[in-house]
């Protein structure tokens, strides 16, 4: 797992240090530099994996040109990204020099960059962007990206390993280790439905099927959007291993407030077991649904990481909600997760 995150004039920030913890969720106002967090580990990765070939523009994210990425309020010449683990730091700088972007690597640690090396497997990243309903889906033929970063490949990757046995502490029906089994566990508790995989012989493609409260199999598109939006974080989630890192943007895309509640737990329980979890999210839902279990002691609230984002003068200025040991908000921002609250006592005549 990673421990922090520095960035010094990387787009909206001009210096700021994140703490992450097993399960960190970002949250805040549209445009308030919770995508520019992704993006700085996505940038970082993407030049560990290349060694510095695709600075600014490649596989896992495509920035522009430096004008873009530094940050314009401190008329930046050179931005940095830092990670941390324990005592193992990595670094990279970026630099404008005659209309490009030049990288360089200012903090180096093996098993830092091999973690964050994509093709490694340990840090995965799933976008808002990710595939929604298909009826038949591709299999991963280049195997660098296990997944897709769109989810594209989770099904395809689901009918592989379906017969996989999972690690006991990634288990919760105890009728079958195997990771279809799992994963169908979920869907059901989540969504009351469960997920059937076919490879169709002689071609590079699967496909999938479903059943709602135990009726007839259908296929994806008779059936509601929010299951194929969250079918592939079910695969990536399970399939992982301790320590593993794995980034989602906006995992409540077409699901009903009480499914987002129960994915919500879903995440506590893959964060328990020692996978970091870092999410972007608009959701009061998952945000409501992370303090319950601190509540219910589902999990402690020193293994969550709550960061609400605002803009101040134009820049980004994350803060750290701190939560107590029944789940209560210590240090409320306007803002965060209120509208509700808004809106009623505007009802109400309050």
């Amino acid at each position: 797992m990673i421990e922090n995150l520095l960035i010094k004039d990387f787009k909206c920030f001009d210096r700021i240090s994140l703490d992450f913890s097993n399960l960190t969720l970002l949250s805040g106002v549209n445009a308030g530099g919770k995508s520019s967090i992704i993006q700085a580990l996505l940038l970082l990765s993407q030049n560990i994996t290349t060694n510095g070939l695709s600075t600014l523009n490649g596989h896992l994210i495509s920035i522009g040109e430096f004008s873009d990425a530094r940050n314009f309020v401190t008329n930046a010449r050179e931005f940095t990204i830092e990670v941390a683990k324990n005592e193992e730091r990595v670094a990279y700088q970026f630099k404008e020099e005659n209309d490009n972007c030049t990288v360089e690597k200012i903090k180096s640690n093996d098993k830092l960059e091999e973690f964050f090396n994509y093709t490694k497997h340990s840090f995965n990243y799933l976008s808002a962007s990710r595939i929604g309903v298909k009826d038949i889906y591709n299999k991963n033929l280049d195997q660098i990206d296990k997944y897709g970063i769109f989810g594209e490949y989770s099904i395809a990757f689901l009918d592989k390993n379906k017969p996989k046995p999972l690690n006991n502490g990634l288990i919760k029906d105890k009728n079958s280790k195997t990771l279809i089994a799992q994963v169908n566990y979920w869907l059901k508790d989540i969504l009351n439905t469960e997920i059937v995989t076919e490879d169709i012989i002689g071609t590079d493609r699967v496909k999938a099927k479903y059943s709602y409260n135990d009726s007839r199999k259908i296929r994806p598109s008779n059936i509601g959007s929010g299951i194929s939006y969250i079918i592939s974080i079910l695969v990536i989630c399970l399939s992982a291993n301790k320590d593993d890192l794995i980034i989602i943007e906006n995992p409540e895309i077409h699901l009903h407030p009480k499914a987002q509640s129960k994915l919500t737990d879903f995440f506590v329980f893959i964060a328990n077991y020692g996978i970091q979890l870092i999410i972007e999210s608009h959701s009061d839902h998952i945000f409501n649904g992370i303090r319950k279990n601190v509540k219910i002691k589902e999990i402690d609230k020193e293994n969550t990481s709550i960061y609400f984002f605002n803009i101040i003068n134009s820049l980004s200025k994350p803060i750290k909600i701190q939560l107590n040991k029944h789940g209560q908000v210590e240090n409320h921002q306007k803002g965060l997760f209120d509208q509700f609250d808004d809106d009623l006592n505007e009802l109400l005549g309050l």
